[in-house]
């Protein structure tokens, strides 16, 4: 009986601390690894575009901020928009992110001009580029309504 446990302890190796710390170090390597690649791949990935709602309802708080400001920043499903009164009183709607770099773009009332700050890009009313680095006018959005009533802004380009 003997020889039988001494052949067995010969083909199995004994537990020991270096296979277990072993073990934790190669478990501890492989959850870091999880940690650090999932957000890396995550970001990576593209994003699934909900695309959101097509339309939108002007809010009392984005009248008052066009009627303070000169111009309110809406969301409009996942996209933003800059809704603003011309000179002449014209309600428009364009996208609030300047094509050149993403950033976010603001109507200058006193200029009647919508700007970006990052890089001194120029739009003129209706979107189109003035000066800048911006490779192509901005998205313009159709307005119905009055500002003093009910606004609805689209993606239906205007």
């Amino acid at each position: 009986m003997s020889s039988h446990l001494a052949e067995q302890s010969e083909r199995t190796p004994p537990r020991t601390r270096r296979r277990l710390v072993t073990g934790l170090l190669l478990g501890s390597l492989g959850a870091w690894l999880a940690t650090v690649l999932y957000p890396v791949l995550r970001y990576l990935s593209p994003l699934e575009q909900s695309g959101g709602a097509n339309e939108t309802v002007l809010g009392d708080n984005a009248k008052h901020a066009i009627a303070d400001v000169g111009f309110a920043i809406i969301p409009l499903g996942i996209e933003r928009v800059i809704v603003f009164l011309d000179p002449r009183e014209k309600l428009h709607a364009l996208s609030a992110k300047c094509t050149h770099e993403g950033c976010t773009v603001q109507y200058k009332s006193d200029q009647g001009l919508v700007w970006c700050a990052c890089h001194n890009g120029k739009f003129d009313v209706d979107g189109r580029v003035i000066s800048g680095p911006p490779p192509r006018p901005l998205m313009a959005y159709k307005t119905s309504g009055s500002i003093d009533g009910k606004v609805v802004i689209s993606r239906e380009t205007a």
